[in-house]
């Protein structure tokens, strides 16, 4: 939609211009008498005009040009009036509004019109350059007849793919042109490349694939060798690996016996003795009772008993302390009453005075079945099932 090169000042009224003053105001002409009526949105609404349809190319815009009703025939035309701040003030308020048009500047061409006469007046053509335009208001409009409207959703969408489209041609013919280009220039240089391609490409190729079939082959045979010498490597291993678990094994099984030797005992009752002498300090050190002394004389008497080499004597005792140490922590923050340990020494040295298993506590299991078979049966926490237990640990 571009414009030819023609004369943007006419000493008198051009030919072009006295047939739209004729024509009238219609969509494709608008007529303003004062330059100050014309604004930005009327512009971007005449470029909306002309983009709407492609079998539009301008909108003419004459500033300085009233409307005349004929009376005879109530046909409106128009008539020069002249622009009351001069020529060149008016063609400078054109120029500055069009370039307030949005989202980019409309193309306006101004042209002078009756330079030479009494009433001068400008006739802009108007051409879209990315529609649709809108003003700093964002309002997108078109003309309709006489008057203006907002373009519609339908419009708007048909606009905006008509200008991609328009886009994307140019960019395509651009494109084509450029591609033509490359393939008449590498066109002549055909050949050479073929050449250089055989002789750079090729011809290495076929090198190395010998080369890599020699190297395939003499690896197949350092294979073979590998798997032997894998299969040998692993059996070694598997072997060294059973005779270090043999070698755990037996270090285990002697630490046991060494564990279990009357003197190993007697040192392992030593030190739990002097645990337990340690826990009745900490629990009792702040106490200034006579009692608190009591206990500490009977407690001094039982830890220190000779320890007899027996293996059977030491083991029984080491156990007995292990109990009263696991009774004493289970106590509120770990730490036991005096009333604990006065009876917790009267059992120690009942025990002690005349060292003995205790007896199985055997519950009335015959009274609990006849009761309640089911929950006996089935409730791990009944005394039945505690009892089973037993049995099975035993």
């Amino acid at each position: 939609m571009a414009s030819e090169q023609k004369p943007s000042r006419h000493q008198e009224i051009s030919e072009e211009a006295q047939q739209m003053l004729v024509l009238g105001e219609s969509g494709r002409f608008e007529f303003k008498r004062d330059v100050d009526a014309v604004s930005v949105r009327l512009l971007a609404t005449l470029a909306n005009w002309v983009a709407l349809d492609p079998d539009r190319e301008v909108a003419h815009l004459l500033v300085g040009v009233d409307e005349i009703e004929d009376p005879a025939t109530g046909l409106v035309a128009g008539e020069p009036c002249g622009l009351a701040k001069g020529l060149d003030k008016a063609v400078a308020r054109i120029q500055d509004l069009a370039g307030k048009t949005r989202p980019v500047p409309i193309d306006a061409f101004i042209i002078e019109e009756n330079v030479s006469g009494e009433k001068p007046f400008v006739r802009v053509e108007v051409r879209p350059t990315m529609p649709p335009h809108f003003d700093d208001e964002g309002r997108r409009q078109t003309r309709q007849g006489r008057s203006t409207r907002a373009l519609t959703d339908d419009e708007l969408l048909r606009v905006y793919l008509d200008r991609e489209a328009g886009s994307f041609a140019a960019r395509f013919r651009q494109t084509s042109d450029e591609l033509r280009s490359a393939v008449g220039a590498i066109s002549g240089q055909v050949d050479d490349v073929a050449a250089a391609i055989e002789e750079n490409i090729a011809e290495p190729i076929r090198s190395l694939t010998r080369t890599a079939e020699s190297a395939a082959e003499a690896a197949r045979s350092a294979e073979d060798s590998a798997d032997s010498a894998s299969a040998s490597a692993m059996n070694a291993e598997y072997e060294v690996s059973n005779v270090q678990q043999l070698v755990k094994n037996l270090h285990d099984a002697v630490e046991d016996m060494r564990d279990q030797t009357p003197e190993s005992l007697a040192f392992q009752l030593t030190k739990i003795r002097r645990k337990a002498w340690w826990n009745f300090t900490v629990d009792t050190w702040q106490h200034t009772s006579a009692l608190a002394d009591q206990l500490e004389q009977r407690l001094r008497a039982l830890l220190s008993r000779e320890i007899s080499l027996d293996a059977a004597s030491s083991s029984w005792e080491i156990g007995l302390w292990e109990d009263v140490l696991e009774v004493r922590m289970a106590q509120p923050r770990q730490r036991a009453t005096q009333k604990w340990w006065r009876a917790t020494i009267k059992t120690l040295e009942e025990y002690l005075g005349s060292p003995s298993y205790g007896a199985p506590n055997l519950p009335d299991l015959r009274t609990a079945l006849k009761a309640d078979l089911d929950h006996e049966l089935d409730d791990p926490e009944s005394e039945t099932r505690k009892f089973g237990a037993l049995l099975k640990d035993s």
